[in-house]
């Protein structure tokens, strides 16, 4: 029996108290419910029902496990057969939780919450919140700064594995006690937030149905410790990837395709060629412009070369709209390459002046979103709901479209690049988009269903597919299921509200970067302040993480398209300006090429949340100061 835990259950109220070398953890906030469906004519009720409700209980106890079978509940008076099997055990120093169900009728239940949040027993003095949402966050009791924003995260499910939830575990500090929670069984698994006892912002996981049941046995590890922090809570993370062989760092991924050091010490320029909005796309505007040409495949060479002669010896493009009816259009089969920029000899040639120059040229790509507009579209390809329905969406410029079923993503895939290939297209790198930051897509069409952790499967198939080809593969930001299969992301912000130059949720920490800083390259200071707090410099953020600076060698201008305002990635800087901009990004390129592959050990605060210092493996140690726009490194 392990002395260090000792848990209390009660039967009735579903609800645990968890004692760790004498400090209590105890459920508060949200209580444990399961969301079950009901048909009424042609619509669909939902009903969330306490499990503390079940007219029939039982618990079995073992010396270090409690199991509780929940059963006989009622909707509308209808007894519901299914049973749920709530279990807590003590493993070592851990607490896992577990939950599985019986007899359960196909689509009945939508879903379980379970555990209810956990907050320390007693009253204490500095309490904290610790979140995964985009590159984290902590949120001190109490704290009211841009409450609103906060707030709505308690009336929401956030499924792991997206903007809202890069990582499947969040955590708890009272006092310098920590308490760890990770998700072990992270596909079919939302974040769902609550407000506790002195406004303690708390999580716990709302467990998703498979393909419409519970089907499998989902896990939560509760980890303890006596003395942490929010680091704490990101290095327990850590060392669970590394102990279940699922941390793979970019020296590993070098090892098998040697082309990503050709990125190390590079900064990121991000343009366009094409943009074409479709009239059935919410950005088409009736009375005004609705498409751009921001240059040529010559003139983009140009330019590079440009760059080169001004001093700038690396670079990875990041190629957007460069397909027939360029960016977001078409997708998932986007060729041949924009006539009005070149067509096929212009995109050759602008690709091999990339090589040419010891730059790397990349594109943008796309392989979810399935555009009725594609000349591949086959409605019977695309994701089916478990009505026979299927997703609709008609934001982007593209116009009108649906999911592709990730089942077909790589055949897809081998067709477009199969066919660069053919024309000699000298492809470096490419952006397969929203891949990384979308949880897996469920399928219930008949030939081709599909549950979201085998999405992420198919989607993983895609990426290494490539990788094996020498492409240096990217996608839109960091969630941990496929983070494994990239060489960098597009971004990895602060989570703000707005997203874009807004006020940040909570005080912003490194929370991603502190687990996965050596395994992932992440660029800052992309458009707009995007994911950086409003009115602070999103340099300093590039340096504390040791990042990949973005480039602006077009300024920071922007120009309507659509009902929509974009960077205008049209007329470079002068030769001055450019100087500057290459100056301004060449010390955080030397920085991230010297601590690419070296663990982030602990981030701080110094005296204020203002100034804030991190520590790397190597020794190196990076203090940026808020106030005074500065960043130093000893």
């Amino acid at each position: 029996m392990n002395k260090n835990i000792n848990i209390k259950f009660d039967e009735n109220n579903c609800s645990y108290d968890i004692s760790y070398n004498g400090f209590s953890w105890i459920n508060d906030g949200r209580k444990p419910f399961v969301a079950v469906s009901k048909n009424i004519g042609d619509k669909q009720k939902i009903k969330n029902i306490l499990l503390k409700s079940a007219k029939t209980k039982s618990t079995e106890y073992a010396e270090n496990k409690t199991t509780t079978y929940y059963s006989d509940f009622f909707l509308d008076g209808e007894k519901l057969p299914f049973t749920i099997i709530c279990t807590a055990e003590v493993v070592e120093d851990d607490v896992v939780f577990s939950l599985k169900t019986e007899n359960e009728t196909n689509g009945q239940i939508q879903g379980i919450f379970f555990p209810g949040g956990f907050n320390s027993k007693n009253k204490t003095q500095n309490s904290y919140h610790v979140d995964p949402m985009r590159q984290g966050f902590i949120l001190p009791d109490g704290y009211k700064k841009n409450i609103f924003a906060t707030h709505y995260y308690t009336t929401i499910k956030r499924p792991i594995n997206s903007a809202d939830c890069y990582m499947p575990l969040w955590g708890r500090v009272c006092d310098g006690h920590s308490l760890t929670a990770i998700v072990e069984t992270p596909y079919d698994a939302s974040m769902f937030s609550s407000y506790g006892k002195r406004w303690a912002f708390l999580n716990s996981v709302y467990w998703q149905t498979s393909l419409g049941k519970i089907s499998y046995e989902r896990k939560l590890r509760l980890c303890f410790h006596s003395d942490g922090d929010y680091n704490t809570i990101a290095k327990t993370y850590r060392s669970y990837l590394m102990e279940n062989n699922l941390l793979v760092t970019l020296d590993e991924k070098m090892k098998g395709n040697p082309n990503i050091q050709n990125i190390i010490g590079a900064p990121v320029l991000h343009h366009k060629i094409f943009s074409k909005i479709n009239e059935k796309s919410q950005f088409y505007n009736k009375k005004g412009s609705n498409e751009i040409l921001c240059a040529t495949f010559k003139e983009r060479s140009e330019q590079m070369k440009k760059l080169k002669g001004l001093g700038l010896e690396k670079l990875y493009i990041h190629t957007d709209g460069w397909g027939k009816n360029g960016y977001d259009n078409d997708h998932p089969y986007i060729l041949p390459p924009c006539e009005q920029a070149g067509g096929w000899d212009g995109l050759k040639a602008f690709a091999d002046t990339c090589r040419e120059l010891g730059y790397v040229f990349a594109v943008h790509d796309q392989y979810r979103d399935y555009y009725y507009d594609s000349p591949v579209f086959d409605k019977n390809k695309a994701i089916t709901n478990a009505d026979g329905s299927n997703p609709y969406c008609s934001i982007w410029d593209g116009g009108e479209h649906t999911y592709l079923c990730s089942s077909f993503a790589l055949d897809f895939v081998k067709k477009t690049y199969d066919e660069l290939a053919e024309h000699n297209i000298d492809v470096q790198g490419a952006y397969l988009d929203v891949f990384a930051i979308m949880q897996g897509d469920e399928c219930f069409h008949e030939e081709h269903s599909a549950t979201r952790e085998e999405s992420i499967a198919f989607r993983a198939k895609c990426f290494d597919y490539l990788n094996e080809k020498g492409l240096i593969m990217s996608s839109e930001e960091p969630g941990m299921q496929l983070l494994n299969h990239l060489a960098l992301v597009h971004h990895g912000p602060h989570a703000l509200k707005p997203q874009e130059n807004g006020k940040p949720i909570g005080i912003p920490v490194p929370l991603g970067n502190l687990v996965y800083h050596d395994c992932i390259i992440i660029p800052w200071n992309w458009f707009n302040n995007w994911g950086i707090p409003k009115g602070e410099n999103g340099d300093l953020y590039c340096a504390l993480n040791a990042g990949m600076p973005y480039l602006h060698p077009y300024g920071n201008s922007l120009k309507k398209i659509g009902t929509d305002n974009r960077t205008a990635d049209i007329e470079m800087m002068n030769d001055e300006e450019l100087k500057k901009e290459i100056a301004r990004i060449e010390p955080l390129c030397d920085l991230q090429k010297r601590l690419y592959n070296k663990e982030m050990l602990k981030h701080e605060f110094l005296g204020s949340y203002r100034k804030q210092k991190a520590t790397y493996s190597d020794g190196t140690s990076i203090t940026i100061d808020l106030d005074k726009n500065t960043y130093n490194i000893a």
